[in-house]
Order: C-alpha cells, then sequence, then structure tokens
C-alpha cells in the first residue's frame, strides 16, 4: 500500500490512461454504428446491410429502384405509417401484397420499403395526413450516410425531400460540352 500511495502523480496518470482507453472504446462503438449506418431516422439507425439487401430483393424481383431510392423511402417510411395511423386513411393494399408476394422471403425492411411506396403510389393520403407527415418530417431528427448525399427539402413530391447533392461533384467530372479540337 505505501508504494502505491507514495507516488500519486504516478497513481493519477494510471487512472487517466484507463478512463481515457475506455473512453475511447465506448466512443468507437457509436462510430462503427454510424459508419454502418445507411442514416439515422430520429435515433433509429436504417443499417447499410439492410438497404443492401432490399436493394438485392427488388432487383431479383425485377423492381428497379437505386439504392438512394430506398434510402429515401425507408427514411420516410417510419413519418408516412405514423401520419396514417392516426387517420386510418391508409392500411397495406392489393399493390402491397401483390408486390410482397413477387418477393420471396422478403426482409421487414424490404416489407418497410414497399409499404411506403404502395402508401405513396395509393394517393389516399388525406390533407390531415400530408400536415402531420410534413410536422413530423420537419421535426425529424436526419442524418444520411454522405454516400447517399444529403436530405434536400423542397415543396414537391409526395415525400416533400430528395437525398442528393447541393452542389457539384468535383471528384467526378461533367462531361465536355466543348466541341472537340480539331
Amino acid at each position: 500500500m505505501k508504494a502505491w500511495s507514495a507516488h500519486p502523480a504516478k497513481r493519477a496518470a494510471a487512472v487517466g490512461v484507463v478512463a481515457l482507453g475506455a473512453v475511447s472504446l465506448l466512443g468507437g462503438c457509436g462510430f462503427d454504428t454510424r459508419q454502418q449506418a445507411a442514416a439515422v431516422v430520429n435515433g433509429e439507425v436504417i443499417h447499410e446491410s439492410d438497404v443492401r439487401e432490399t436493394f438485392d430483393q427488388l432487383k431479383a424481383a425485377k423492381l428497379d429502384f437505386a439504392e438512394n431510392i430506398v434510402v429515401t423511402a425507408l427514411v420516410a417510411a417510419p413519418l408516412l405509417k405514423a401520419s396514417v395511423e392516426k387517420s386510418g386513411s391508409w392500411k397495406p393494399d392489393e399493390t402491397y401484397a401483390s408486390v410482397i408476394s413477387s418477393i420471396p422471403g422478403a426482409t421487414p425492411t424490404t416489407k418497410e420499403f414497399v409499404e411506403a411506396v404502395a402508401l405513396i403510389q395509393s394517393q389516399r393520403m388525406t390533407p390531415a395526413d400530408i400536415a402531420a407527415y410534413r410536422a413530423d418530417l420537419g421535426r425529424a431528427d436526419i442524418s444520411v450516410n454522405p454516400k447517399y448525399g444529403k436530405v434536400i427539402t423542397s415543396n414537391e413530391g409526395p415525400v416533400y425531400f430528395t437525398l442528393g447533392q447541393t452542389t457539384p461533384n468535383w471528384v467526378k467530372p461533367e462531361a465536355n460540352s466543348a466541341p472537340a479540337a480539331q
């Protein structure tokens, strides 16, 4: 005991190193989750692997949706669902059932995507549903993996936002519109 208490500076340094190590280990867990996320909506993670699996299932069923559209629908899905649950204006219908039956082993994420798209295409949302959805969308805490761009709000379209870039991608060259030198 005397040897340990004789060197308070060493003891403080040892405790500091252990604490710093614990903080960096715990902080790394959140970082890994954020790196694997396609998006986070109000604290709920939409995993890259789920987006990829949904994309692959849709492609196998001959449904052509880009990955950023899959992410867009998955971001909007819980907000859309909450807005129509209040009014009861839409429940999964024949369109939903038909599409799901064409996707063997559809994952819960794929079902959520199909439900959101079927709801949007049904055009059965009431004005009150749309107002509730837009209010929820305005309050939502949404972060998107930069791979998919960023949330760009809009007053158009059925989900009132898109995922994309607001500035040109300087890494990918634009097509040259100048005539070729002769």
